[in-house]
Formats: C-alpha cells, sequence, structure tokens
C-alpha cells in the first residue's frame, strides 16, 4: 500500500529502470507459466495477457478499461486484439511512456473512475494495482472495505449487465 504521491514517485523514480530491464512496454505483475518454466518472462506474461483476454472477451469492436494499466502491456495486448483499451495510473511518467506508444491513458484515480468520466466499457481489467488502491492512512482508519465498496461499485457503474471484471492482485 501506498498513498498517492508516494505511488506516482516510486513509479517514476523507478520508470526508466524497468523500461531498460523489462522493455518499453514492462509487465511484472504476475506471469502464466503453468508449470512451464522455460518460458520467458515475455512468453508468460503473453500467456497472462491472452488469459485474461480469453475472461474479459477481448476482441475487435470491445472497449476495455484498464485500471493501474502501468506501462501499458495489457493495453498494447488488446489493441492487437482489435479492441479499444483505455488506461489510468496515477503514475506521470508510466502516462507519459503509455503514450509514446499510442496508447490512450489518463493521468486519473482508480477510485474516481465513473461512467460520466469515462463512459461505459464491455469489461474492466486490473493487474497488479489493487494492492495500491488502499492508502496505508484508509487502513490504519478501517476504511479498507469502504474503499474496495466504493470501488466496485465504480467498476459496476461502468460496466453493462453481466458485464466482466478481471482482478489479479497479490496474496491478500
Amino acid at each position: 500500500m501506498a498513498d498517492r504521491e508516494d505511488l506516482d514517485f516510486t513509479y517514476s523514480l523507478t520508470d526508466r529502470i524497468f523500461r531498460l530491464s523489462m522493455g518499453e512496454l514492462a509487465d511484472f505483475s504476475g506471469a502464466k507459466y503453468d508449470g512451464n518454466f522455460s518460458l520467458s518472462l515475455e512468453e508468460a506474461q503473453r500467456r497472462k495477457h491472452e488469459y485474461v483476454a480469453e475472461q474479459l472477451g477481448i476482441g475487435p469492436g470491445k472497449r476495455i478499461l484498464d485500471l493501474g494499466c502501468g506501462w501499458g502491456a495489457l493495453l498494447n495486448f488488446i489493441g492487437d486484439r482489435g479492441g479499444t483499451g483505455i488506461g489510468v495510473t496515477l503514475s506521470a511518467a508510466q502516462a507519459a511512456a503509455c503514450r509514446r506508444h499510442g496508447l490512450e491513458v489518463q493521468l486519473f484515480d482508480a477510485l474516481q473512475v465513473s461512467r460520466e468520466s469515462f463512459g461505459g466499457f464491455d469489461a474492466v481489467a486490473s493487474l497488479g494495482a489493487f494492492e495500491h488502491f488502499c492508502s496505508p492512512e484508509e487502513y490504519r482508519a478501517g476504511r479498507q472495505e469502504e474503499v474496495y465498496r466504493g470501488l466496485f461499485a465504480r467498476i459496476a457503474s461502468v460496466l453493462p449487465d453481466r458485464g466482466r471484471f478481471y482482478l489479479q492482485t497479490m496474496v491478500f
């Protein structure tokens, strides 16, 4: 957990390091090896993105929101599948890196996403960002349930009936 300023500072400070070591569209939020550890990280990440795409029905004409989009690896994959991906992040450096690759990313707090601010989506994904949505102060104040209920309500507000949300997080 980190507060919003710490999160921006951390991911902006490490931006160049991550992109140099993991590639321009860095993705370090878990991977899908299925026991085959001979796969490269990039191959395992691609398998993860394929799995997410299958779960969300990502394909041509689909509009997908990526909460905490990082450096845009999933957004890029969505575009490759013919969908439209829109990402939000609190890191100015991550947003700038995504935009350099033609990805649509807003410097915006995922906890403030609404149908009014972004319109509707066919699906929503959040890979490796959930643990950042409740600040240490909110946690210490015992507000985590309130924070997460609010987040899930906002996600539901941008989805159609029976819309899908894919969440990948650390063991919580």
